[in-house]
């Protein structure tokens, strides 16, 4: 009895997985068109504020110098190189268990990257955290939710003594705005993990839903369950 419980769990265990493989293929490939929407959307804004512009219901003053743009145009081509790099490995059938993590190593890196030649913890960019944890979770996979949480609140600490410690321009901020943030992304990848955690027992449940209801009878009830107390 016990170990036909046991074999049934492996059984099911090795179907998640094949399950979480396939939806972790696809995941990523979403998760990249929308990094790859992501860079673009930026770098677009960033050019805009290098040149400038004024289109009278809109205007976008010249707030970046040279120097920065150049910098950052080749970080976002480093960034593209990456989104092209998961786009071969799906192309090709080459995807092992790893890339989502290097994937979302690369986004945390070059993320924070980004934010230490900008404002750091001060910039607008920061919400790039929350987005990279989202992609996360497209993935359906737990350990990747952990990775996304722990390089987040790491980037957000490394700009925090940046800015402190090496950065010549004052771009602290207060402390309770670096609680704050910390807190939210903790938070957040709280809230992905719970997600997943519900997707597999939302699977497990529809599919014994399924299996009783193939073993019912025609009047709904099923062959291995009591249909009741008869009235005489």
């Amino acid at each position: 009895m016990a170990s036909n419980i046991i074999s049934q769990q492996a059984s099911a265990d090795r179907e998640w997985y094949i399950v979480g493989r396939w939806e972790e293929f696809e995941g990523e490939g979403r998760a990249n068109l929308l990094r790859i929407i992501g860079i673009t959307a930026f770098y677009l804004v960033e050019s805009v504020n290098y040149v400038g512009l004024n289109l009278g219901f809109l205007e976008m003053p010249q707030v970046v110098d040279s120097s920065f743009h150049w910098t950052v145009t080749a970080l976002v081509v480093v960034w593209a190189m990456v989104a092209v790099g998961v786009f071969l490995c799906r192309t090709l059938r080459v995807f092992p268990a790893s890339i989502k993590f290097i994937s979302t190593v690369c986004d945390l890196l070059l993320l924070t990257s980004i934010l230490t030649c900008s404002s750091g913890p001060r910039s607008p960019l920061l919400a790039g955290y929350f987005v990279i944890l989202a992609l996360a979770a497209l993935r359906f996979s737990l350990p990747l939710i952990w990775l996304a949480t722990a390089g987040a609140a790491a980037g957000y600490l490394f700009l925090l003594g940046y800015a402190r410690w090496i950065s010549e321009a004052d771009i602290r901020v207060p402390r309770y705005h670096q609680m704050l943030f910390l807190l939210a992304v903790v938070l957040t990848g709280v809230v992905l993990g719970q997600v997943i955690r519900r997707v597999r027992r939302l699977a497990e449940d529809y599919a014994r839903r399924i299996e009783r209801t193939r073993g019912s009878g025609p009047d709904g009830t099923t062959s291995d369950a009591p249909s009741g107390p008869k009235v005489g």
